[in-house]
């Protein structure tokens, strides 16, 4: 064997050094302003431009300038708003140069604030450690949270917990909110709490005393949880930074000398989303050599605390002291139509700007035909598919890249899934910052998984049906019903009673799986086994317990889902993008862990889950920070601030939305403080109508932001329906606006394969029959299976063309599936068939309800206390779920006993019954059925009650020909009870509204029935019922219908057979 291996020769690696040749990018073109702007040194110089005049190419070209000329990278700083935009900078001026940086050159004002606390000043110093906004507001949900338990401590009685409120205000997420803001802009302003108490008192704003009190127990209670750290750290909260940093540099003027000798260069880009704080920072930095860039109609950041309306003071002040001046006023970005739609937008706003002055030098020709279009849709979703048509069409046809396509919106919400459904559709690669990482689908089961092994999450039926169907658990609905159906087989002993649930819980927990198709099972108990085995580890952190149930979790395939999803990753395409972002999102996860427990080393894993459960806000994603494939961006318009694409669709220009008009923190008033520092103490009416107008001006600037980012192409879009207007901006971009009858936008056939298919289908009836059958033939014949006419709906036979009940059979009646069978056939047909969602909390809680009103007939002497008691204690059966969903849930059932005991209170005439059920014959109709209760007169009339718990409420004109109840008189006068009343004359029924939440009991009428009439009506729904073909209605409720997917009448189920 040695001798084997002996022959072969000897080998020697080579070696190999990786070295790194400068590019050589093309030169940057500069006009006579640039040039003058990158030329200019001796005074501080302010570039102002508007939208694709380069004020950044400027920036980036000026400090090349510098770094030619030999000045020290390192000498010189950018400033910024946004990592990934100090990134690119970074990234654009590092590829230019061979010179070595050691220290970022590109950086954001909160970066630079960091990086100064970071620096070792002395005795004094410690380590600061800057909380994520997510964690800054769980923190203060939690002090609020003990606020409430404590008495409410100062905070007025309006906001306390009481009769008619839904859920606690202090504790609502809005509130949480406005009470970080109202912290973060009094921060950036200098505003201590003791200053806001007093401010609060002269000017009559009665929250800002009991704010400023929390304030103070947040830094109580902080530095507490910095002590017990035990790591001699310092925790800062984002609102704090940049004025910590200014006090720490004024007590400290060697440091301070140090970095503004170090920083012989400052520039700034994007000077106007700056706020008070920064500035200030900036001005105890700053040496000679300054450079702003500005454009006061492009700023975005007031929600960040960001003064544009301050910023003209601040360059009259530069210009005071000594400062020059360059106006750039050539546009190069955008092609000329969207350049003159955004000059028309801007020219409506009330202050002068010089930006304003600039000219189109758009050259390149470009590859899109049209420049502009505003699309009027039906829906969200038609919008979407809209989009999705035109930038597929993009792709295909003119050659653009998905990388240079972005969808903007004003705020993440609904639309953003439509779209990501509508992309998905006709493959297209997708990318976004919209969502919260706990609301992540991809990571949802990982945090349910590590919650149960903590034991924060208990395993009922939910839980573990959410881990089975999760992409571990490898399962679906089929299979848990196989599964369950299995284990109650598998029972041996006469003595186990547990049913299928319980087994199923058991195998998930303890590994009692009796089975043989267990592999679903085994995987779930196998991976919560190891991640268990993770927390009795000392000192478990956690991203042991993450990393535990991350290396161990395998797909149905018992391949590593983090092999799983690199492969697909690396495979590209729409699935590619998808694993793409799944993965983003698990370093995001990680990384979120980590420095949770770098801020709080002793925490236990729950307290970072709990979190992350909490999180209400998008934290960072990784995904912007590195290089991305080539997909469609959808994003807000703040996070396109600085950037531009080809083509841009600006979506959701809804009434209400865009412009959102709804003042921001009304209640504690942040944005009133932000004013009163700007125009002093004016009365409140003065000052509302300031923040108003300051608003409109801020939507106007989104508005222009969105359509500037665009070079080439330009889509607005805007749903136009009865409940839902575009907005006066759409009205004021589309040309068709203003006619009587607004034009509806009909969306294209998607350019997909089934589209393509569906297309020369239709055309085998015309003049290019041939050719359309040719090429159906040739698709048939590359597997394209929808090609293939034998596998056309409607090609085949129906399977069956009987009744579904022979024609001398009785026919089934219920009387609820009376009234739905009147409403849509084909929805009562498929819900009987099974094509419903199963039992709900809310059908559960309606048997629930139903069943403690029979108990207060039967048992009389109970109390309503009692009562409510009862579904109290009975209600984790319910709603096995928790939190403030399920207690708010609970507040509502009782509320429901409580109006049911008003009613029954209330009563005059005597009770004969509840849940009494009955039979009766009606023609070929067999109706079956049980009546919640049957009241009578003195005079020996009875009167039929139905208690509804749904939220849903007829009118009261429909009241008279409602089928159920119609069927429960009917049953009256037919004496069809199997409890038999005294008699079969009936007055009338009514349907009690438990649900409606008013202090008088809701109810709707029915009187006395025509029986004819009814029995007519009654034997025409049954043979429909026993028919061979059902007929889909548009109704009302189609929106909610959980059959939609099935229906041939809806977008959703339609089938092409024509």
């Amino acid at each position: 064997m040695s001798g084997a291996w002996g022959s072969i020769p000897h080998m020697t690696t080579p070696s190999i050094k990786l070295t790194r040749s400068p590019l050589a990018p093309t030169p940057m073109e500069l006009d006579a302003q640039q040039d003058a702007a990158v030329a200019h040194r001796g005074s501080p110089l302010l570039i102002a431009g508007g939208p694709g005049t380069g004020k950044t190419s400027v920036l980036i070209a000026a400090a090349l300038s510098r770094i030619t000329a030999g000045q020290d990278p390192d000498s010189i700083l950018l400033l910024t708003y946004g990592r990934q935009r100090a990134s690119e900078l970074r990234d654009a001026i590092a590829l230019r140069t061979t010179s070595t940086m050691h220290e970022p050159l590109a950086r954001t004002f909160h970066s630079l604030a960091y990086s100064i606390l970071k620096m070792n000043s002395g005795d004094s110093y410690h380590e600061p450690i800057l909380l994520s906004g997510p964690e800054q507001e769980n923190f203060i949900e939690q002090l609020l949270q003990g606020d409430v338990e404590d008495g409410y401590r100062q905070w007025p009685d309006d906001l306390h917990d009481g009769e008619g409120k839904k859920g606690n205000p202090l504790l609502t997420q809005g509130f949480i909110r406005e009470l970080r803001d109202l912290i973060m802009r009094a921060n950036e302003r200098g505003i201590s709490p003791d200053e806001l108490a007093q401010r609060g008192k002269t000017v009559g704003e009665k929250y800002w005393a009991p704010a400023a009190d929390f304030w103070k127990r947040y830094k109580q209670v902080m530095a507490i949880r910095e002590d017990a750290a035990g790591d001699a750290k310092m925790r800062i909260d984002p609102s704090e930074l940049i004025s910590v940093t200014i006090a720490h540099l004024l007590a400290n003027e060697p440091l301070r000398a140090q970095l503004q000798s170090r920083f012989k260069t400052i520039m700034v880009d994007e000077y106007q989303e700056s706020d008070p704080a920064q500035r200030a920072l900036l001005a105890l930095l700053t040496g000679s050599d300054l450079v702003i860039a500005y454009d006061a109609d492009s700023a975005v950041g007031r929600f960040r605390g960001a003064d544009p309306d301050g910023l003209k003071s601040e360059v009259d002040k530069h210009l005071a002291q000594g400062a020059t001046q360059i106006l750039l006023t050539n546009s190069y970005r955008s092609r000329p139509e969207i350049f003159e739609i955004a000059r028309a937008v801007v020219s409506q706003f009330r202050a002068p700007s010089p930006t304003r002055q600039r000219t189109c030098t758009y050259l390149e020709k470009p590859a899109l035909d049209n420049a502009f279009s505003a699309a009027r849709l039906r829906s969200q979703s038609e919008e979407a598919q809209y989009i999705a048509y035109h930038f597929k069409r993009a792709h295909l046809m003119h050659a653009i890249p998905y990388s240079q396509m972005a969808v903007i919106l004003r705020t993440a919400g609904t639309q953003a899934s439509a779209l990501r459904r509508a992309f998905a559709q006709v493959s297209i690669p997708v990318a976004g910052d919209l969502e919260a990482l706990s609301a992540n689908p991809a990571i949802a089961p990982f945090l349910l998984l590590a919650r149960v092994a903590t034991g924060d999450q208990p395993l009922n039926p939910d839980t573990c049906e959410r881990l089975l169907i999760s992409e571990f658990g490898g399962a679906d609905s089929i299979s848990l019903r196989r599964i369950r159906t299995a284990l109650l087989a598998a029972r041996v002993d006469e003595t186990d009673l547990r049913g299928g649930t319980q087994m199923l819980i058991d195998a998930i927990d303890k590994g009692d799986i009796p089975i043989e198709d267990n592999a679903a099972l085994t995987r779930v108990h196998e991976l919560l086994a190891h991640a268990r085995k993770s927390l009795h580890k000392k000192g478990a952190r956690a991203e042991d317990l993450l990393w535990a149930i991350w290396d161990n979790a395998k797909s149905s395939d018992n391949e590593k889902l983090s092999t799983a999803w690199r492969n697909s990753a690396l495979r590209g395409g729409n699935r590619g993008a998808g694993a793409d972002r799944d993965l983003d999102a698990m370093i995001q996860l990680f990384d979120s862990a980590q420095r949770f427990t770098e801020r709080f080393p002793y925490s236990k894993p729950s307290a970072f889950l709990d979190e992350i459960a909490r999180e209400s806000i998008v934290g960072d994603l990784i995904t912007s920070q590195g290089v991305r494939p080539d997909v469609v961006e959808i994003l807000t318009v703040h996070s396109a601030k600085g950037r531009q694409w080809e083509l841009v669709a600006v979506a959701g220009l809804q009434e209400g939305v865009w412009p959102n008009l709804r003042q921001r923190s009304s209640l504690l008033g942040s944005e009133r403080l932000v004013e009163r520092e700007r125009h002093g103490d004016l009365a409140r009416i003065e000052l509302d109508v300031i923040a108003a107008s300051a608003l409109a001006e801020d939507e106007r600037r989104l508005l222009h932001v969105a359509i500037t980012r665009a070079r080439q192409g330009l889509i607005v879009t805007a749903v136009q329906r009865e409940d839902d207007e575009p907005s006066a901006y759409f009205e004021e971009l589309d040309s068709n606006s203003g006619l009587e009858e607004p034009l509806i936008t009909e969306v294209p056939r998607p350019l997909t394969t089934s589209a393509l298919v569906a297309t020369l289908r239709q055309n085998l009836s015309g003049a290019n029959s041939q050719t359309s059958a040719g090429l159906l033939k040739t698709l048939a014949q590359s597997q394209i299976h929808s090609a293939d006419p034998t596998n056309w709906t409607g090609s085949l036979p129906i399977s069956s063309t009987e009744s579904v009940v022979g024609p001398d059979d009785n026919v089934p009646v219920s009387p609820s599936g009376a009234e739905s069978f009147t409403e849509c056939g084909v929805k009562w047909f498929l819900e009987k068939s099974g094509g419903t969602n199963g039992d709900s909390s809310a059908q559960i809680l309606g048997s629930a309800i139903h069943e403690f009103a029979r108990i207060k007939v039967e048992e009389p002497g109970i109390t309503d206390a009692d009562l409510i008691a009862k579904l109290q204690s009975a209600w984790s059966l319910i709603d096995p779920t928790d939190g403030w969903v399920s207690t708010s849930a609970l507040k509502r059932a009782v509320k429901m006993l409580e109006r049911f005991a008003r009613y029954h209170a209330r009563t005059t005439r005597d009770v004969v019954g509840a849940e009494l059920n009955f039979t009766i014959q009606v023609g070929r109709a067999q109706i079956r059925g049980s009546v919640d209760r049957i009241e009578v007169d003195s005079d020996g009339n009875f009167y039929v009650i139905d208690f509804k718990t749904g939220k849903n409420m007829i009118k009261k004109t429909e009241a008279p020909d409602n089928l159920q109840l119609a069927c429960y008189q009917l049953a009256v006068a037919l004496d069809g009870f199997e409890e038999k009343l005294s008699g079969t004359k009936s007055t009338g029924a009514e349907l009690v509204y438990l649900a409606k939440d008013s202090v008088k009991v809701t109810t709707r009428q029915q009187f006395v029935i025509d029986e004819a009439a009814v029995k007519a009506k009654i034997e025409e729904i049954a043979e429909g019922m026993g028919a061979a073909t059902f007929q889909a209605k548009i109704n009302e409720m189609c929106e909610m219908c959980v059959v939609k997917a099935a229906c041939p009448i809806q977008n959703e189920g339609r089938a092409v057979i024509e």
